[in-house]
């Protein structure tokens, strides 16, 4: 257990059940360290969101141990912090106050939550947009002040539940390109649960897959493709084999659902 707790995060053994009669998922143990990007994958009712809420401390595991920086995870913390499909943004508010929002609730002062919003608008290619309202801008301009308003906080491990599903195919790419630079600029580690096997390839250096019938781990594959990763590198023969062996093991699990235009499963 000493060589698990050096990682960033640490699941040991984790179940999750409800009245104790319906399973969730099962003896789940990942060890993911700092800077790592790890996808979760896996048909509909496996586990995926429920194990990332258990991950940001909104759930309590029925057992099992939850560790980030070898410190026992009972409940929500500023080392995480989650950005959802549904994005839960104020249409009241404009860009900055959005971003700047959870700033002031921590009773940040007036100029240090202006100066950090303004660094997270930037670091999402948002500058010009700051008094913007949130009902002129398009979908992946809202994705990018969600993901702003998440990265002002500073946390250590960023954990997102499909932010990506409702974009269009070309609006997606360049999200998955825009959260790949700044991984690399921050380098943050990312937990990223999605249904789609050719995004969990081209983001991650490990996918995780999971199965029905219990949420277990039914495999984990190390993606070892260079960086940075580009639209070129979809076309490879490499990247095709990463996603025929992700496919099949969701085959041999017996949850495979077809995948549509390489973008679900």
């Amino acid at each position: 257990m000493e060589k698990e707790l050096n990682d960033k995060l640490t699941i040991n053994q984790l179940n999750l059940s409800y009245d104790g009669k319906r399973t969730i998922f099962k003896d789940v143990s990942l060890n993911i360290k700092k800077g790592e990007f790890v996808s979760i994958v896996g048909p509909s009712g496996c586990g995926k969101s429920s194990l990332l809420n258990v991950i940001a401390g909104f759930i309590q595991p029925t057992s099992g141990d939850i560790y980030v920086n070898k410190t026992p995870v009972k409940k929500p913390g500023p080392d995480r912090a989650v950005v959802f499909q549904d994005l839960a943004l104020f249409p009241w508010l404009n860009v900055i106050d959005n971003v700047a929002f959870g700033l002031k609730i921590q009773s940040m002062d007036k100029k240090d939550r202006f100066e950090k919003s303004m660094e997270a608008i930037q670091l999402v290619g948002l500058s010009g947009y700051e008094k913007a309202s949130i009902h002129d801008l398009s979908g992946g301009m809202k994705q990018r002040v969600a993901i702003a308003r998440t990265l002002v906080t500073n946390p250590e491990i960023l954990l997102m539940d499909e932010p990506f599903s409702a974009l269009d195919a070309q609006t997606r790419e360049n999200m998955q390109d825009e959260l790949m630079r700044i991984q690399e600029k921050t380098g943050m580690t990312i937990v990223l649960v999605t249904h789609s096997i050719d995004e969990a390839v081209y983001l991650s250096d490990h996918v995780v897959v999971m199965q029905n019938g219990g949420g277990a781990i039914l495999d984990m594959i190390n993606v070892s493709l260079p960086r940075p990763r580009n639209l070129e590198m979809r076309l490879t023969p490499a990247f095709n084999e990463y996603k025929r062996q992700l496919i099949q093991n969701l085959k041999e699990g017996h949850v495979y659902k077809g995948e549509q235009s390489g973008s679900g499963i």
